[in-house]
Order: structure tokens, then sequence, then C-alpha cells
């Protein structure tokens, strides 16, 4: 069976999602999750926690799991997704908005120091994780056939264990990467999984524009961007 592994950072991200299908919750350790089935694939959807050590621990977690427990032999990992909330790098995005990420950096990686140039791993050829083309076209035929008032951005998401509010880190950011977006989490998912060979999509809405200037609060405006985001993910995977 194709599985599709979707992950967040926290709980409020993934409820909508889980609401709207028939899934059974698996209490185990490290990381709890949730499964079940939707037109002919097996769906699991779990919670990482915040930052990208958790998030990398995460992704490895249920790769290795998917690959080599008894219950899921013969199973075929087709796309692992995160989705969640982000901080608006770009100018033009507003809350609500839909980022997908063609590719993912990690703007706090700096070894700098040693002759590198920022946001880049020494064990890797390039800052950028890049995303399988077939699936961000994908989520952008999702898009279109929804009824939403919101825009959709194809771009770089920049990832790092901040949470971005200065106008100083914001340009840094946008500057350096020519990131549309910031987040905490996705680039190491992208990482982990380009390190297994697996497919992988990061999508997220705009919660604030990372700048503490937003019409609405992060924390008022969340729940209205996750349930935008929710429709897009479930869209991309029909379309798939």
């Amino acid at each position: 069976m194709k599985t599709i592994l979707i992950i967040a950072a926290m709980e409020e991200e993934i409820r909508p999602l889980i609401d709207d299908g028939d899934f059974r919750k698996r209490e185990e350790s490290p990381f709890s999750w949730y499964e079940g089935e939707r037109d002919g694939r097996r769906w699991i959807v779990t919670v990482s926690r915040v930052g990208k050590v958790a998030m990398g621990a995460c992704v490895q977690h249920f790769i290795t799991m998917l690959r080599h427990a008894s219950e899921f032999a013969g199973d075929e990992i087709e796309l692992v997704i995160n989705m969640g909330v982000a901080g608006a790098i770009d100018r033009s995005l507003n809350q609500g908005d839909i980022v997908i990420g063609d590719k993912l950096c990690q703007h706090d990686m700096d070894v700098a120091g040693l002759g590198y140039e920022p946001g880049l791993n020494p064990d890797y050829d390039s800052v950028y994780f890049v995303t399988p083309t077939k699936l961000v076209e994908a989520a952008k035929r999702a898009y279109e056939s929804m009824d939403t008032e919101y825009s959709l951005v194809v771009g770089t998401i920049a990832s790092g264990d901040q949470f971005v509010s200065s106008h100083e880190k914001k340009e840094y950011i946008e500057s350096t990467f020519k990131a549309y977006a910031c987040e905490m989490e996705g680039a190491a998912l992208a990482q982990v999984c380009s390190d297994n060979d697996v497919p992988f999509l990061v999508i997220r809405a705009i919660s604030d524009k990372a700048d503490g200037e937003a019409p609405l609060s992060y924390a008022d405006f969340k729940a209205a961007a996750i349930v935008n985001l929710t429709g897009i993910v479930i869209g991309t995977i029909e379309q798939m």
C-alpha cells in the first residue's frame, strides 16, 4: 500500500485534518500517530514538536518504521508532507496565504568561519533542498480547484530554531536566501527525506508577518490559517 506521512510541529496544526477523516490514534513512544486510509492510501499523521531537531528525529523515526516494521511490509512511502504555519518574509504575502516550498534552507546554519557560504552544511553540495517538481505542480492544481480568497506562491522557505519577529532578521533571510517565508522545521524534514531518497513537500500557511506588525496576532490568526492549509494538503494528495 502507498503511504502518505504527514507531520506538523503542533497538534492544532493537524487537528482539522484528523477531524475530517476516520483515524485511529496509536499511542507509542517517542511519537504517537494517527492512522487511517483514504482513496486507497494509508495516511499516517503525527506531531514532531517544535524545532529542527525534533522534526529530524520524527521524520527518521517514521521512515525507519515504515521500511522495517513487519506490519508495514510492502508499503511504499509515496510522500512526506510537512504542514503548518509560517511567518511571511516576502512583503506581498498576507495572513492566510499559502507558500509551497520548492526549495528549503536553514537560515541559521552558519559555518562561515570555515569559509562556507551562509546556510550551507559542509556535508552537502547546496544550501537548498529541492522539492520534486511534480509535487509542486500537484499542490498548484489543488489550489486552483479551491474556492479561496487567499493567494498561493511557490518559492523558498527558510527554517531555523528561532521565532523571527525583528525587521533585521527578516531582512537578512530575504536578502541572503530569497525566501518567501520562515518557520522552524521544514528544512530538517527536507534534509532527512533527501538523505533517505523519499519525496517531500512543505506547505505552509502564513499566520504572521514575521515583524510584529501583522493586522492580527499570530495567536488570533493561527486557527484560520490552519483550516485553509488543511484544504490544500488534502487536495494535493488527491491531485497526485
